[in-house]
């Protein structure tokens, strides 16, 4: 997500696209916020230090993200 975060960034600074660059931030946060609350795959889970933590699959967590996305 990250990479694809900052691909977005970058083509928003090079087109002057505020939008763009404001919504690479939020899918950050939701992505980090979402993880802090516990939900990440397992790689991540197997790395947490996080007491409650919920390993979910690819699509559960991409689902995850955007309903963090869509309470900002």
């Amino acid at each position: 997500i990250f990479a694809w975060s900052g691909a977005l960034r970058k083509r928003a600074e090079l087109d002057g696209l505020a939008d763009l660059a404001a919504f690479a931030d939020k899918l950050e946060r939701a992505t980090l916020e979402t993880i802090e609350k516990g939900i990440m795959t397992g790689d991540l889970a197997a790395l947490s230090t996080l007491p409650d933590k919920k390993k979910v699959n690819s699509m559960e967590f991409l689902d995850a993200v955007a309903q963090e996305l869509q309470s900002k």
